[in-house]
């Protein structure tokens, strides 16, 4: 596990980071920004790569304190993708029969200002013996996915233990991993993890990426090492207003995510988590970029456009809704389930 030197935990840690690189934290426009109960957590490799003298800047967006998480809408809510009702024992979510979530940490490399499960992230109610006997049990189960929190941020031994585990159960074929860890702190990448997810074969590894200033040379050093230990490499992005809400700067990631052999995999469109309304586009703006996207580049950039939705129904392909009126988008599941979505509460 990194030193906890190598975070920014706090505004004063950020201020003694600024002062570390030389930067003038006047000329920053941090002035105002307060202390959040959802805390500041930001590796140093990724504080790195930002330009504080720039507040328009995409990773800074992504990463530091805004006091518009404050601003909580009526709408929005705390268990934002319906996992609390599809979770049969601590430590597991499942909502389709021949795969589920196994979330045995509340740790993450980086806080995300628009993360998904700021409900969680203050506790780890995971009980690892009860998740591993409910997938030993559930013979249905061919596909088990390492989320949380992130699970390279596990430690070695427990994760080599829970993934020798699973590789005794022979209902379970695959593993995947999902993981911001690679693009905020290739670091932790290390030869022990490479070793785990080489036992863990077939696996693969689900990469959180946002923007191309994440695609750095070390981030793709740490994909070098995943292919080379067998790993099949995906990548999911949340549609980020004033991020990457733009097919240009979606074509450059895409792009540079493929020729570094990731296959962009899913486009989330921004869940209805509590304070996060300032990052949220329109569906129909989405769409839109999508479109671009389609004319202009090739299919192995394109990702799926999806709503995870709130009922917990999992990801529904955007293009599956159909605009019924002003501010009603509704879809059929494969299974004939109606989703009604009111786009009003899914816009600024």
């Amino acid at each position: 596990m990194p030193h906890s030197t190598d975070f920014i935990t706090s505004i004063p840690s950020l201020l003694a980071y600024f002062k570390t690189k030389g930067i003038d934290h006047t000329k920053t426009h941090i002035t105002g920004i307060m202390e959040h109960p959802f805390p500041l957590l930001i590796p140093t490799y990724y504080a790195n790569l930002i330009d504080w003298y720039d507040p328009h800047d995409p990773l800074r967006k992504m990463v530091l304190t805004d006091n518009l998480e404050k601003v909580e809408l009526p709408h929005e809510l705390d268990d934002p993708i319906g996992d609390v009702a599809h979770s049969p024992t601590p430590g597991i979510v499942h909502r389709h029969s021949d795969r589920c979530l196994l979330m045995l940490t509340n740790a993450c490399a980086v806080h995300c200002r628009f993360c998904f499960r700021k409900n969680i992230l203050d506790k780890n109610a995971a009980d690892l013996g009860k998740a591993l006997s409910y997938i030993r049990s559930h013979t249905e189960i061919w596909e088990v996915i390492f989320s949380g929190g992130d699970p390279f941020m596990l430690t070695n031994h427990t994760l080599q233990k829970v993934v020798t585990t699973l590789r005794s159960m022979p209902h379970v074929k695959m593993i995947r991993f999902h993981t911001r860890t690679p693009a905020v702190n290739p670091q932790q990448v290390t030869p022990d993890l490479l070793s785990i997810l080489k036992q863990s074969s077939p696996c693969s590894v689900v990469l959180h990426v946002n923007h191309p200033k994440e695609v750095t040379n070390e981030f793709i050093e740490s994909v070098k090492n995943m292919q080379q230990a067998g790993v099949m490499l995906l990548s999911q992005t949340v549609l980020l207003k004033g991020v990457n809400d733009d097919a240009k700067i979606l074509e450059e990631l895409f792009k540079k995510l493929v020729e570094c052999g990731v296959k962009p995999y899913y486009l989330h469109h921004l869940d209805l988590t509590k304070g996060t309304n300032h990052f949220r586009t329109s569906i129909a703006k989405g769409k839109e970029i999508m479109q671009q996207l389609r004319a202009n580049v090739s299919g192995l950039c394109i990702p799926e456009y999806v709503i995870d939705s709130p009922e917990g129904y999992g990801k529904i392909p955007v293009f599956w809704f159909n605009h019924t009126s002003e501010h009603t988008y509704e879809a059929t599941t494969l299974d004939g389930k109606k989703i009604i979505i009111q786009s009003n509460t899914l816009t600024k």
